[in-house]
């Protein structure tokens, strides 16, 4: 879970326990010893020192360590790895048809620019701009080097792995009717995470996958209870053909 989702659910826990216990912002404050204002800043989501966090949990009855978990979250991801150098970074980029890049929160546009920067090489190297000749990789490992080694110097740590789909052209008539497939394709997208002082080992890739856009490899890592969300095959109601769960060939029409 990337920073700015962490502080919302943390707001969101406080404001709920707060309730629970018939407490208005004023009081919370009066027990945590904390002026209002910090604790309309937490209810906000935004950032405020560990302390604060400390007093606050303190004032509900719990930890701090309690108060600003994770929530539990069952949706399927996909595994990442550090990317540490050049090569790696070229051999992930090249053959993938589009990119997947998420990062996270940030303090200052001077991050902003770096990483600006980073995700206009990274998307330079998918799909038909991909190096393909001994000098032009070596320039895009070359590069991606000592960009990575300066997002290092500044704190990021970049993670990625590769995801490989079946994509679906249907006619849903606007939603109003039977789903007809016209046409199915394989993808592979790379998908880029940048962690702030810290890896992030993981990318809810549903999140970005089009509607009509399914995982066909075993990359994906499915929690209890999260593989029959969202299936769209067991409702499928196609003319003409199963539901596309790659049996068929890549490219295959109805």
């Amino acid at each position: 879970m990337i920073a700015s989702q962490l502080m919302q659910a943390t707001a969101n826990r406080i404001k709920a326990l707060r309730a629970a216990r018939a407490l208005t912002q004023e009081d919370l404050a009066a027990l945590a010893g904390r002026s209002v204002a910090s604790v309309q800043r937490i209810e906000r989501g935004e950032k405020v020192g560990a302390d604060t966090i400390a007093s606050i949990a303190a004032a509900i009855g719990m930890s701090a360590e309690a108060l600003t978990a994770a929530p539990k979250d069952d949706r399927p991801f996909l595994p990442l790895a550090p990317i540490n150098g050049g090569r790696a970074l070229i051999r992930l980029l090249t053959g993938c048809s589009r990119l997947d890049f998420e990062f996270d929160e940030l303090d200052t546009m001077d991050q902003a620019e770096m990483l600006e920067a980073f995700h206009m090489l990274c998307a330079g190297l998918v799909g038909d701009a991909a190096p393909a000749t001994p000098l032009a990789i070596t320039r895009s490992e070359l590069e991606a080097r000592s960009m990575l080694a300066a997002l290092s110097d500044r704190g990021f740590v970049v993670s990625g792995a590769t995801l490989a789909i079946t994509a679906h052209e249907v006619d849903d008539d606007s939603g109003a009717g039977i789903v007809i497939l016209c046409a199915r394709w394989d993808e592979t997208i790379a998908v880029l995470r940048v962690g702030v002082g810290r890896t992030l080992d993981r990318a809810f890739v549903f999140d970005s996958l089009g509607q009509w856009e399914t995982p066909n490899d075993d990359a994906l890592v499915y929690p209890p209870s999260s593989r029959d969300d969202g299936d769209w095959t067991k409702s499928w109601s196609g003319i003409g053909s199963n539901p596309p769960l790659g049996e068929e060939g890549p490219g295959a029409n109805v």
